[in-house]
């Protein structure tokens, strides 16, 4: 596939090499995985099994798991082969699917001598496995789904129950495991591989869920996910719900802890110990905060005291922004504080920093951070002042992602919005004279100035429309007074409308017009009718027949009727587009074309009586997670 780079110029993206395609390279020049050295024939054999077991489902697949762990128990080095490469990824990928037994097994060998296996590269992986299958067969009514085939060949679910003695022992082995690693805090933080596993004990002691970007590399062999049961919710077993307090104590006892915030491995642990206490432990994580601010980061600029100008550092970064782990650091924390604490953090590294912050690669995404995170109103001026005075800055270092941060924090806090209007439109030359306010939705759509916009218009020669620059459009049509954004899309042209309506990311910003509640019904119906003569157009356009569907959601009888009227003469070319199709059948177009429009009427009313049900048991639905999500976890 062609994609054009930064110059324009049009190059092939480069394959992804897969693991599969490494290891038989590899093996061709004679090496035979990595890590723990075997022979040829037992090399052959476990790449057998791995390529089997991504090819094969069901009862088969169960076997080839239950054969692979007996084999590996026979050769009686279950965990010296797991330090193999290909052993280790085999387990990762069968431990889920063995029994509960093999699984048992496992556990014992893993539990004794833990320091070798937590800093290897290849066994640690298949500890941290173990970890997260040993809270899913913790948990109180654990079962495991077997498949079996009968004589007749149907498959057949088979439930079995994980017994009390089973569910204690792998409550003792996380137990074990995660006391050994707070006795090895200091040691196992800035290690490569013991980092995951401790980041893996803070999931399975909170039960929370951390992202994949914190827990673990894009070169790791997996994420290590929870294993959770589909509509259930993780119980922790309270010993656990102990060890997480203790380990975020320990942190703060920690005595280099501005030199652990500077390693890779050391903030990762320390961003996924703030995620897991933010949604469980809130008191607990607000003072790590606080130690963190008082005692680590304010270390972190002896590092950076020789005044230098580091190779693409501009003058005048902040010293704690010089360095990746603690500014990384830094956006967890930001989203972990209380609103005291997040005016210390701006106070301390970013007030007066602003336009330099949002002009650098990386530390512009810790002012979003900032700013999508911010809880107080009342505060939130100062900040905004700041942020409006570098938005020319960022700009014109690209940086429209703060663009939209600051947009979507007025909309968050509903708070200086009129304000942030303005400063958006001067940002791109079309405050004064106020005639030129009409311009603002579609030079915003492609976060272009006033005479730049005018200049390629008129030669037509339109860039396409800006991710950043639509997302702060659909935010500005949810402020409270968003006049001056919607008398300029009821100025586009229908073309430009068109266009932007058959747009990946323009056709989000026709959702955001019908459905923002400060919009009158007035206005929704201009901005409807706008689209006359485009219907066809939309309806064979696979991003404009969304957007047709979100007009007809809103839209009058008369409206939809005339949107019929329209479609109904290109029957053909409707039934002919794969989208056009769903457009027809949707909008009944086919008994619209008869005589009398009662039954066309009967239909769509029904059809969208069933929508409005549909949409309410949705909203119902997702305020019960909610209230399941913020229910605190029981101890068994």
């Amino acid at each position: 596939m062609a994609t054009r780079g930064a110059d324009g110029c049009k190059f092939k993206k480069k394959k992804k090499d897969n693991f599969l395609r490494q290891a038989k390279r590899h093996a061709k020049r004679g090496n035979f995985g990595l890590g723990k050295r075997l022979s040829e024939e037992e090399y052959n054999y476990y790449m057998r099994v791995f390529e089997q077991l991504k090819h094969v489902d069901g009862e088969e697949k169960e076997i080839l798991v239950r054969n692979f762990f007996y084999e590996l128990e026979r050769e009686g080095q279950v965990k010296s082969l797991a330090s193999n490469q290909v052993i280790s990824r085999i387990l990762d990928d069968a431990l889920p699917l063995a029994d509960i037994k093999q699984v048992q097994a496992l556990s014992q060998v893993f539990a004794t001598d833990l320091r070798p296996t937590c800093i290897d590269p290849y066994a640690s992986h298949v500890l941290q496995t173990l970890l997260t299958l040993s809270l899913k067969y913790g948990q109180r009514g654990a079962v495991q789904k077997r498949c079996e085939e009968n004589d007749e060949g149907e498959t057949k679910e088979i439930i079995i129950e994980v017994t009390d003695e089973q569910r204690e022992e792998f409550n003792t082995f996380m137990n074990k495991v995660g006391r050994f690693v707070y006795n090895n805090l200091e040691d196992f933080v800035c290690n490569t591989y013991a980092s995951h596993v401790i980041r893996t004990v803070l999931e399975i002691c909170s039960g929370v869920e951390l992202q994949d970007s914190v827990k673990s590399s894009h070169r790791a062999q997996t994420t290590h996910a929870l294993q959770k049961e589909v509509g259930k919710f993780i119980t922790v077993p309270s010993k656990l719900k102990e060890l997480l307090h203790d380990i975020a104590v320990r942190f703060t006892k920690l005595p280099n802890l501005s030199e652990i915030i500077q390693y890779d491995c050391g903030s990762a642990v320390l961003q996924s110990l703030l995620m897991v206490l933010r949604d469980v432990e809130e008191e607990q994580c607000q003072t790590l905060v606080t130690h963190i601010l008082q005692h680590g980061l304010t270390g972190v600029s002896a590092y950076y005291d020789d005044g230098s100008n580091y190779e693409g550092v501009p003058v005048g970064l902040p010293t704690l922004f010089q360095d990746k782990p603690a500014s990384r650091l830094l956006e967890v924390m930001i989203m972990s504080s209380t609103a005291e604490q997040q005016k210390e953090i701006f106070q301390q590294y970013f007030k007066g920093n602003m336009k330099t912050l949002v002009q650098h690669h990386s530390a512009n995404f810790a002012v979003q951070k900032l700013l999508s995170s911010w809880k107080e109103k009342d505060t939130f001026g100062e900040l905004f002042e700041e942020v409006c005075e570098a938005l020319e800055a960022a700009t014109e270092a690209q940086h429209m992602g703060v663009v939209h941060a600051l947009s979507q924090a007025c909309r968050r806090l509903s708070a200086s919005q009129s304000r942030c209007m303005q400063a958006l439109m001067q940002l791109l030359g079309c405050w004064e004279p106020e005639r030129l306010q009409v311009q603002f939705a579609p030079m915003l759509l492609r976060m272009m100035p006033y005479k730049e916009y005018q200049a390629k218009h008129s030669e037509g020669n339109l860039p396409p429309i800006s991710l950043q620059g639509a997302l702060t459009l659909q935010e500005l049509l949810h402020f409270h007074k968003p006049i001056k954004v919607v008398n300029s899309l009821l100025d586009m042209s229908v073309a430009d409308l068109q266009v932007m309506a058959c747009d990946p990311r323009g056709s989000h910003v026709v959702d955001a017009f019908v459905l923002s509640t400060f919009l009158g019904a007035k206005n929704r119906e201009k901005f409807l009718n706008r689209f006359k003569g485009t219907c066809t157009s939309l309806a064979c356009s696979k991003h404009g027949s969304r957007s047709l569907e979100a007009l007809w959601k809103v839209a009058s009888t008369k409206i939809k009727t005339q949107i019929c009227s329209e479609l109904v003469v290109d029957e053909l070319k409707l039934k002919g587009s794969p989208f056009g199709i769903i457009i027809y059948t949707n909008f009944q177009v086919h008994m619209f074309r008869r005589g009398d429009k009662s039954d066309w009427q009967e239909l769509i009313d029904k059809a969208e009586k069933k929508r409005k049900l549909f949409d309410d048991l949705l909203v119902e639905s997702g305020g019960e997670q909610k209230k399941k999500k913020h229910k605190k976890k029981e101890v068994t």
